[in-house]
């Protein structure tokens, strides 16, 4: 038994990485069988963890045609981020309040490990990194229930950064962003900071959303 969670857990991680980098492209079919010999781990195991993500939004489950990778559009994408916004806003404020000494030293080591990384050159261990620091600033929210929710509205927001492969970005000082918004929060300036946490994702979001929307647009006058 032991050996089977342990399988679900490992296709779990293995099938939700693929789910966040795109490498399930949005709206197709997931073929267990494919994923079991890819994977080389059973069809129980397999179908349990699409289960799973299909219970964290990151897999769509249809009881007569199977698993499919969710498709994406920029309506879909204003509404995470709107969501987001609000949620982790609400987290934040009550870190802010709750947080002790330990949630302090956590924000100020993780933004110093952050900062000292090459976004371009270390982009797998920036993104980690990443999510490390923005974890951390919630981290002391007492309920469990609604950090877990940020935690899934982090990742389907990944998976839209990852999916939609962002071009020609405009520069930000996204360094100075994360540290305003730490030093808020270490000041015990609740409203300030999470101004600031929700005006960093919007300044991402609406960039993305933009050109979700041309695409859309354009495959629209194309079709």
């Amino acid at each position: 038994m032991e050996s089977h969670r342990s399988l679900t857990s490992l296709a779990h991680a293995r099938i939700r990485d693929m789910v966040l980098s795109g490498e399930l492209l949005p709206g197709s079919r997931i073929h267990i069988d494919a994923l079991r010999k890819r994977l080389e781990i059973g069809a129980s195991p397999v179908r349990e963890a699409l289960s799973i993500l299909s219970s964290e939004q990151l897999v769509v489950r249809n009881e007569q045609r199977g698993f499919w990778a969710p498709n994406i559009s920029a309506e879909d994408f204003g509404i995470l981020l709107d969501t987001r916004c609000r949620v982790e806003a609400l987290a934040f404020g009550d870190a802010i309040r709750q947080g002790g000494p330990e949630w302090e030293e956590q924000i100020v080591l993780l933004r110093y490990r952050l900062n000292a990384l090459n976004r371009t050159e270390k982009a797998a261990a920036w993104e980690a990194a990443h999510c490390d620091f923005h974890r951390a600033l919630i981290s002391a929210c007492p309920s469990t229930y609604l950090l877990n929710f940020c935690a899934q509205l982090y990742d389907l927001a990944v998976r839209y950064r990852n999916v939609a492969s962002l071009a020609a970005y405009p520069e930000r000082q996204v360094e100075d962003e994360h540290s305003q918004i730490a030093e808020a929060a270490l000041a015990r300036d609740a409203g300030r900071a999470e101004h600031l946490l929700v005006d960093h994702y919007r300044k991402t979001g609406e960039f993305l959303y933009q050109q979700l929307a041309e695409r859309e647009d354009t495959a629209l006058k194309a079709g």
